[in-house]
């Protein structure tokens, strides 16, 4: 079908000459940045219809912060009176909102009811339907509740309420600001004048610029796509695949089988409404890669070029995985829905969202999409096929890399490994750096003469290597199960990279296989091992081949099954070789025990099945400990002298030192592990096996004055000193000696850890491991602010905040640190915004140059790793929880002469229960429609199911705590995380919505029961399923009978009573007023019972209940008390005011459950009280440091609790004070 109205042509210059006198003054004031000046240029007529101007004054208007400017008077370019060939939308109607819902959502959020007015009397094309926080919250959640669509004028006068806005001398000086900006006024633009789409590469590439600055990918796409539709060049379409390709890199990776919901499931319809976010994400990527193929297509075409012919065959593959997930979440939506009752409302929601998403009128209609989609599927591979073959059969046989890859990939997609294979073993390389290569090969290298050769070369120019060839071979044949030619492809990679451990494993699953015969392949590896040990020539001995001695001897040990005997002789052969290995490599490098650690563990788990662990060891252990035990004994070098002084010795004494002090660690390190394995046994393997703490102190501090200058403090290289090894050993030591004490004799060994740390770091203060140890120890000392002191010390930065936060982001909360975690957070959360907008520029040039699988890997790591970061999501959820007990005297701004005295809740940001929380309300549910953006958790927890714990990636680096062996620092786990976050996001949505449902409640009349409204009963049915969903989700997260499932109850209920006094049984004769105030008498009595449970539960926790308050105030407490407070602004409404706690029944009810809740705030803050100072005694016999050294550390916790004190304290006392108004009386 196409479109039957006229198109004039799009408004430009009638010439160049024009052109450039014009446009020149533009172009100098927006490089001068006198935006100003470029506004005045744009708005002079007539120019100032001509598209490449607007598409300027849109740049100009939006660095000058006139957003919504920007984007109406973009949406008036790229939108209003265009229209598509063969299509009759105009821009006008309710299907370019859908088409262009990026944009329009976003001109909406930024809307008051004053531009709703003036768009209106500009004829912009503009029907905003303004929604308020409860509404916007719900569209993103696909909630199923109606939202009213009342009339553009209705709507306008109606936002100002919602909003807080009011028709102002201000707010009507700034409508008529945006009225004049506006450069279609009806006249230039008459309604019976409609355009073609935009299809200028310079108005296209200068409106894009605005679009990425507000990450609005998904409308730079749609805008590329229309242009393409309409024909352009190929400079656009080259543009078009790259902006295709970045907003894929926007949609999450999801891992749809189509067997995660069973409609026999009691959560099934939970499920559901949960997957309607994931369809959506899945139809948006299809679409993206659909488009980048469509755009790669055309451009092959015009261009006949080798890469764009790689495009096509990539993005078809792409496009074909995008449908496969797509079918499968389809056929699952069908298969579901089609089993459920027709005629439950959640049901008909779900139909209804579903169909409006994949474009049909009935549910029935998706088995016949699947069907096409299938169609698409299996001609989708052999297109690629069929494109890729062209590629690498080129007459002059520049055949590169990609191009190979390329080929390879379509046929394995398709299954075809043996025709994958012979086209593997064809292809010419690059040899390999080894002698003997064949000197043909040669010529296969390019051909380079200057950087011009690669600057004028499409695509990649590397031709395929021999290394890669055979990693290829290698794989391909293990899968078709060809293990000879796979053992020949890895022999002949040993025989040029021996210490590459991956090969040597593939080697073991090429030769070790029960065709060849498991014994024939385990002989086979090891003669091959001795073999290259044997013809070793360098200096230093390969690793590789000795350990992989011991790998073997692991794989025995690892099958045995047979008798005693045959055990007992493979453990010994396993005990031998790794007694070898540490002989021989001990004291050469100092990572000797990170490789044999796994093996100790395994001989250790062979050696003591399960159930014997508390009877003595094993004879295999035995001997290993006694042999550690001779190690250590024989590298021990200190000379107990008190006057030790710098030694200067010779090159050869300073190594043969350095070698034994490598052997010493080691042995301890061996001793260590093998006692950790016998857990019941630990402390005694340790005082039978070990050197004691004062003889390890002694080695450490021997060898400062034997190796000077190896960290030097001004200057040179920043690196370790060997010893700290053994300060990180002692530290280990006396943590595990802490844990078996009881808890009022735990401290020493700590403090002792902690003073031992404090001098390691002054002599080697580079060493991120003694800084991690140490925080570690001072954590469990309470001392929360010299950890994040040392945190900062070890300077943290770019990704590995996203790995290495974990360390302390959870301990700044448990220590009231509340606002450097939420700096931490937020520095997480901008992270994550940055890298999504490097990553696809960095990704698309990779695809320009045609390195087509490093972008597809750049692209795979934002959507599967960072998109979903577990980091990110816990970090929302700290913000979102600390926001209101921000302190400003911690602001960084502010000079030790401005500090702030009084620290009250909520002063900054966050709900407290004050009458800014409509408005905070508000930009909340605004702020939540980016994806990195704090409120998001809201929509994450509302998307979210039980089932979604493995949806987050878990990208905390767990490797930097390797020196962890006696005692391991206990992290929160992946569930952990999840679940709490999400629980974060149910609590801020519920909160967001009880505050806008008591801001629309209405005070009754005569006696009788308040009218109810559209508005009302929406909010109030919205507070009611979103209470629903979280007590759901809140039913898997919380241990039953702890203080947070109590003070969860307590939120609750608070949640139920402001939906029954506002909305009670309305439009039934039964519903009256009194009928209202006793069921939420009855809920407040509920929530008194909780209140005292927590408080009796928090009493029985013993001393240390510390860190235990910090964690309870923004989990529970605030958001509790934020509810207190609007439940009571409510009752005060209905005449039940605070001073009428003794004449209404609701009213005392509120007053006792806020007294009852005074209580448990006051016992708070008394434990917060009593966690403060440490006292200590030293003893003779066990101090490892001076008394210096103690008192030291000492002085960090105390400040570090007195911190921790001025931080918690005045929130908790603000409330406590605050409760105590519900005690007056009329």
């Amino acid at each position: 079908m196409t479109s039957t109205k006229p198109l004039a042509p799009r408004p430009g210059p009638p010439n160049e000459q024009t052109s450039a006198r014009v446009l020149h003054p533009i172009y100098q004031a927006l490089d001068t940045h006198n935006y100003t000046k470029a506004l005045k240029l744009t708005s002079v007529a007539p120019q100032n219809e001509w598209d490449i101007v607007r598409a300027l004054r849109v740049h100009a208007l939006g660095r000058s912060g006139k957003r919504r400017e920007a984007l109406v008077l973009l949406w008036e370019v790229v939108v209003k009176n265009v229209v598509l060939p063969g299509s009759e939308d105009d821009g006008l109607t309710k299907k370019s909102e859908e088409v262009w819902s990026e944009l329009y959502e976003k001109i909406a959020s930024i809307s008051d009811a004053n531009d709703l007015l003036n768009d209106s009397s500009n004829n912009i094309g503009l029907h905003i339907q303004q929604l308020d926080a409860v509404q916007r919250l719900d569209t993103h959640a696909f909630a199923p509740v109606v939202i009213a669509s009342p009339n553009a004028e209705s709507t306008a006068k109606a936002a100002a309420t919602p909003l807080g806005k009011s028709t102002s001398a201000k707010s009507k000086g700034k409508a008529s600001k945006s009225k004049g900006s506006t450069t279609s006024k009806g006249k230039a633009t008459s309604k019976n004048v409609f355009f073609p789409p935009v299809t200028d590469e310079t108005v296209l590439n200068t409106l894009a610029v605005t679009l990425r600055l507000e990450g609005f990918l998904d409308t730079v796409s749609e805008m590329f796509f229309q242009a393409m539709e309409s024909g352009s060049d190929e400079h656009v379409l080259e543009e078009a695949v790259c902006v295709h390709f970045q907003a894929a890199c926007d949609c999450t990776e999801l891992k749809i089988t189509g067997d995660e919901i069973n409609a026999s499931d009691e959560d099934a319809l939970w499920k559901l409404q949960s997957h309607l976010p994931k369809l959506q994400t899945i139809l948006n990527l299809t679409k993206y890669y659909e488009r980048m193929q469509s755009s790669s297509l055309q451009l092959a075409k015009i261009t006949s070029e080798s890469l764009h012919f790689q495009w096509t065959a990539v993005s078809s593959l792409w496009y074909s995985e995008g449908l496969q997930q797509l079918v499968a979440i389809l056929e699952m939506f069908h298969t579901v829905l089609g089993s459920m009752d027709g005629a439950n409302e959640e049901v008909k929601h779900i139909k209804e969202s579903v169909t409006n998403m994949v474009g049909i009128q009935e549910v029935n209609e998706l088995s016949s999409k699947c069907q096409k989609m299938k169609q698409k599927l299996a001609l989708l591979p052999r297109l690629a096929e069929s494109l890729s073959t062209r590629m690498v059969s080129k007459p002059d046989g520049n055949v590169s890399e990609n191009d190979w890859d390329v080929y390879l990939e379509t046929l394995l997609v398709q299954g075809k490994k043996d025709e994958a294979l012979k086209v593997l073993e064809a292809i010419e390389c690059t040899p390999m750096l080894m002698d003997g290569a064949d000197k043909s090969l040669a010529g296969v290298l390019p051909l380079i003469d200057d950087e011009n050769t690669i600057e004028t070369h499409v695509g990649s120019i590397l031709p395929y290597t021999q290394r890669k060839k055979l990693e290829r071979i290698a794989s391909l044949s293990l899968e078709l199960s060809r293990y000879e030619q796979a053992e020949e492809c890895y022999r002949e990679l040993l025989g040029c990279f021996p210490d590459q451990w991956t090969y040597w494993l593939g080697l073991v699953d090429a030769c070790i296989t029960q065709e060849q015969g498991i014994e024939e392949g385990w002989n086979k590896c090891r003669s091959y091992a001795e073999e290259v040990i044997a013809n070793d020539t360098q200096k230093h001995s390969l690793r590789g081949p000795h350990l992989f001695l011991v790998e073997l001897a692991s794989l025995k040990v690892k099958r045995s099954n047979g008798p005693s005997e045959e055990i007992e002789k493979n453990l010994a052969y396993l005990r031998g070789e790794i007694c070898k290995y540490s002989e021989k490599f001990a004291p050469l490098a100092s990572c000797c025990f990170a490789d044999i650690r796994p093996y100790l563990c395994i001989l250790s788990k062979a050696s003591c099945p399960e159930g014997n662990s508390g009877s003595p060891i094993s004879n295999d252990l035995k001997l290993l400990l006694e042999w550690a035990k001779v190690m250590w004994s024989d590298n021990f070098q200190a000379v107990d002298d008190s006057s030790q002084s710098e030694v200067e010795l010779s090159h050869d004494e300073a190594r043969e030192r350095r070698a034994k002090l490598r052997a010493y660690i080691f042995a301890i390190q061996f001793v260590y592990c093998l006692a950790a394995e016998c857990e019941q046994l630990t402390l005694q393997l340790l005082e039978e096996y070990a050197p004691a703490n004062k003889e390890i102190a002694l080695e450490w501090r021997s060898s400062l004055t034997y190796l000077p200058g190896v960290a030097p403090k001004d200057g040179g290289q920043k690196e370790v000193l060997p010893g700290d090894e053994l300060v990180l050993l002692m530290s280990q030591n006396l943590q595990k000696t802490a844990s078996t004490k009881a808890s009022d004799s735990s401290a020493m060994p700590l403090l002792e850890a902690a003073a031992l740390l404090e001098e390691a770091m002054d002599h080697s203060p580079y060493n991120p491991h003694l800084k991690i140890a140490s925080m570690g120890v001072y954590l469990q000392l309470g001392a929360s602010h010299r950890a994040l002191s040392i945190y900062q010390e070890m300077g943290v930065k770019q990704i590995q905040m996203d790995s290495c936060a974990y360390l302390i982001l959870p301990s700044l909360i448990t220590g009231g640190l509340y606002t450097s975690a939420v700096r931490l957070s937020s520095s997480i959360l901008r992270l994550h915004s940055s890298t999504s907008k490097d990553i696809k520029d960095f990704a698309s040039k990779a695809l320009q140059n045609g390195y087509l699988f490093k972008a597809r890997e750049m692209s795979t790591f934002q959507r599967a790793k960072m998109r979903p970061s577990l980091q990110l999501l816990y970090s929302k959820g700290v913000v979102m929880d600390c926001a209101s007990l921000l302190n400003a005297n911690d602001f960084e701004e502010i000079s030790s002469g401005e500090q702030i005295s009084s620290v009250k809740l909520g002063t900054e940001k966050g709900l407290c229960g004050g009458d800014e929380d409509i408005l905070r309300s508000e930009q909340i549910a605004i702020d939540s429609s980016s994806h990195f953006n704090a409120p998001c958790v809201i929509h994450e927890a509302a998307n979210a199911t039980s089932d979604d714990v493995c949806v987050y990636s878990d990208n905390r680096d767990m490797d930097i705590n390797y020196f962890e062996i006696l005692h391991r620092k206990q992290h929160l786990t992946q569930t952990e995380m999840v679940t709490d976050s999400l629980l974060k996001g149910h609590t801020h949505g519920l909160l967001v919505r009880a505050v806008m449902a008591v801001e629309a409640a209405k005070a009754p009349k005569k006696g009788k029961v308040p009218k109810s409204t559209e508005e009302i009963a929406y909010r109030c049915q919205s507070l009611t399923r979103a209470l629903a969903k979280a007590t759901h989700c809140s039913l898997v997260s919380l241990d039953a009978d702890s203080i947070d499932e109590s003070m969860w109850k307590v939120f609750s209920s608070l949640c139920d009573v402001i939906g029954v006094v506002i909305i009670g049984d309305a439009g039934t004769e039964s519903d009256t007023l009194l009928g209202r105030e006793n069921a939420a008498v009855r809920l407040l009595e509920a929530a008194v019972l909780s209140v005292n449970k927590a408080q009796t539960s928090f009493n029985s926790g013993g001393d240390a209940r510390g860190a235990l308050v910090c964690q309870l105030l923004p989990n529970c407490i605030v958001p509790i008390y934020t509810m207190i407070e609007t439940t009571a602004r409510l009752f005060s409404l209905f005449g039940w005011g605070k001073r009428k706690r003794l004449t209404k029944a609701a009213a005392g009810a509120l007053a006792c459950l806020a007294l009852s809740f005074r209580s448990l705030v006051s016992d708070l803050l008394q434990a917060v009280t009593t966690h403060r100072r440490v006292e200590y005694g030293v003893s003779n016999e066990t101090s490892l440091v001076g008394e210096d050294g103690l008192n030291r550390v000492v002085n960090e916790i105390n400040q570090s609790r007195e911190m921790t004190k001025d931080r918690v304290d005045p929130f908790l006392d603000q409330m406590r004070i605050d409760l105590t108004s519900y005690e007056e009386e009329e």
